[in-house]
């Protein structure tokens, strides 16, 4: 037995025969005795004051002192918590008896000490509990302090086990903590994609510490495939080799299809019959793979084939690599002042890109393409007049400079110099009639380029983020040693933010883009604006130019599960420049040559559908209105 147990023991047992002897001389007393005064013995952190304050209305000074109010008044600063034992008894003085209160205090916590503990120090745990150095050992305190502790621990997204706590001989609280780590990762609910690919998405591995938000990432991860319904955290297990100190965390995958076909036909005057064909596959083999084929047949060939392999290598390096040769329809851009037989060309590429991207940390990545693409001239021409033998026609595009001889004849060769010719009495070989000049508005050309980029992406859910950020730069260079028929420079920064509104269940999208060229980039390369993904309200590319400046806002009012509204404002503008023709002289610029701050707003809806979030917009510019029809958020 320990001396402090002894000590306890001896004075409770003396407290005891000493309350039983004064009752016995109290009971043979024939009149009852007058409380003097009243002191207070044993206390050592509970003052005397606030121990006789607590029975000054059972023990007055004048009044008669009785077992009955010795009893209730030992009752009472028992009450107060404070103490093992209490004992009341008296002395005789000349004045009547003074009443002597001996209490037996609690024990004290002399030191707390936490043990086990990696992720937390000391003091940042001593702040979280109520039990302090110098108060009174209190059971329930410390029962209370450990579900503290858990659920601290757990509000920073760990897991912990207390399997001990308590207060030794010495007064020094110890609290035993195992901060729990991951005993096993167990994926459910697989089916046709192999368990591997999942796991190279997961950082968290057996044996490290448990943590809920980096855990938490990996699930997101894995749902960024883009080949699963769903991906949970179903739930935590106690570990199966050590249940007090370890956890396994069961994964429950859901997996969607991945393959689709679609088979249409269209016609028209100008094509006549056109079969239209794609193939698509986004988790080929289960290896998370993509392949794509898009075929167009009969009154108009194209074709788009793709492959995505995302593990090229240990590091996750993925390979891209797109082939093909495609019509598109594009805008024409030339001013009023040209005459053209319609708004629209067909724009015909035929190429391949081959783009290879590492990621350097969990949200960044870095990539190098190499493209090589051959584009066509647009199909109809625009003429201009250059006017008869001897001036100009008025809003010539060709350049005096470059005409400033005499006019070439048909065969390439100068006319005759006779600026007094009158045009009724033409010279031998002269030309009276006006000259014009046929060339193709747009002009296409091959282009053979190198483009290094940068990426940053902290998105949540990359294809509905609710919160993050994406962060890109781009730079491309055509031309020199690449080679082509084109040499210039595209520089290009985009930044965006998601950031949730209204307890997380709208979001606030933002976007910014920033384009600079230089060294000459042809029309068919330049930046453009207008359009579903750029800026809403106009007729896609309506604006181009050598610079782009771009701003969108979104506010994506989430209405349902599968239905969102979206109200927006984009501003921007594609500007400066002049671009050439195959014709010297013959140049195109562009619209606004200095920037011009054009808006457009207006709303749209997203709807979940098998093929992805539908996209429906309503957009109001300066020009007008426009629907714009898509999948996916516009950023």
């Amino acid at each position: 037995m320990s001396l402090r147990r002894m000590y306890r023991y001896l004075a409770g047992a003396g407290l005891l025969t000493l309350l039983t002897l004064t009752s016995a001389g109290l009971a043979g007393a024939e009149e009852q005795p007058l409380i003097s005064g009243l002191r207070v013995e044993g206390n050592q952190y509970i003052s005397a004051d606030a121990i006789t304050d607590e029975v000054k209305d059972i023990l007055k000074v004048g009044q008669s002192y009785t077992e009955q109010k010795a009893v209730a008044a030992r009752q009472v600063i028992m009450d107060m918590g404070y103490f093992d034992e209490v004992a009341i008894s008296y002395e005789l003085t000349e004045a009547g008896v003074e009443v002597v209160i001996t209490v037996l205090e609690k024990q004290r916590i002399e030191d707390i000490v936490f043990v086990g503990n990696t992720v937390f120090d000391d003091e940042a745990l001593a702040e979280v509990i109520f039990s302090q150095i110098g108060h009174v050992v209190d059971s329930r305190v410390v029962r209370g302090d450990v579900r503290r502790l858990e659920e601290y621990y757990q509000k920073e997204g760990y897991f912990i086990f207390i399997p001990e706590a308590g207060v030794d001989q010495f007064g020094v609280l110890t609290f035993v903590i195992n901060e729990a780590r991951l005993e096993e990762i167990v994926i459910e609910g697989l089916k046709k994609t192999k368990e591997w690919v999942v796991r190279r998405n997961i950082d968290s591995q057996p044996g490290d510490l448990y943590q809920e938000e980096k855990l938490y990432n990996d699930l997101r991860r894995i749902f960024n495939m883009g080949i699963f319904e769903d991906v949970r955290l179903r739930s935590l297990q106690p570990g199966t080799d050590e249940p007090t100190k370890a956890v396994r965390a069961i994964i429950e995958i859901t997996e969607k299809p991945t393959g689709m076909a679609s088979l249409a036909a269209a016609y028209s005057e100008l094509d006549e019959f056109v079969l239209m064909m794609d193939i698509q596959e986004n988790n080929l083999r289960g290896r998370a793979e993509r392949a794509k084929l898009s075929l167009e047949m009969f009154g108009r060939t194209s074709y788009d084939v793709s492959l995505f392999e995302p593990y090229l290598d240990q590091r996750d390096t993925s390979l891209d690599i797109s082939l093909f040769d495609t019509e598109r329809r594009r805008r024409f851009m030339g001013g009023a002042a040209v005459s053209l037989p319609d708004e629209e060309f067909r724009e015909r590429r035929a190429g391949a890109v081959i783009k290879v991207a590492r990621p350097t940390s969990a949200t960044e990545k870095i990539s190098i393409s190499l493209r090589t693409e051959k584009v066509s001239s647009s199909f109809f021409q625009g003429t201009r007049t250059l006017g008869s033998v001897g001036g100009f026609a008025p809003g010539t595009m060709v350049a005096p400079q470059q005409l400033s001889g005499p006019l070439p004849d048909r065969r390439g060769k100068p006319g005759p110099d006779n600026p007094d010719l009158e045009p009724d009495k033409p010279g031998p070989g002269d030309m009276v009639q006006p000259i014009v000049v046929a060339a193709p508005l747009h002009p296409g050309g091959r282009v053979n380029s190198v483009t290094l980029g940068w990426v940053k992406d902290t998105r949540d859910i990359i294809a509905n983020p609710t919160q993050g950020g994406y962060r890109g730069l781009s730079w491309e260079s055509a031309g020199g040693i690449m080679g082509g028929q084109e040499s210039f420079q595209l520089y290009q920064v985009e930044e965006r933010r998601y950031l949730p509104m209204r307890g997380g269940d709208d979001v606030l999208a933002m976007r910014l883009l920033l384009g600079l060229s230089s060294g000459g980039v042809p029309l068919f390369d330049s930046f453009s604006a207008g359009g579903a993904r750029t800026l809403r309200g106009y007729e896609q590319d309506r604006f181009r130019g050598e610079r782009l400046v771009l701003a969108n806002a979104e506010y994506r009012y989430r209405m349902s599960e599968s239905l969102t509204i979206v109200g927006f404002v984009d501003a921007g503008d594609a500007f400066g420049g002049k671009f050439r023709t195959v014709v010297p002289g013959f140049d195109i610029e562009a619209e606004d040559q200095d920037f011009s701050m054009h808006l457009g707003a207006g709303v749209g809806i997203r709807a979940d559908t098998p093929l992805g979030p539908l996209r429906l917009d309503f957009g109001f510019g300066e020009e007008g209105s426009q629907v714009h029809f898509g999948f996916g958020h516009t950023f």
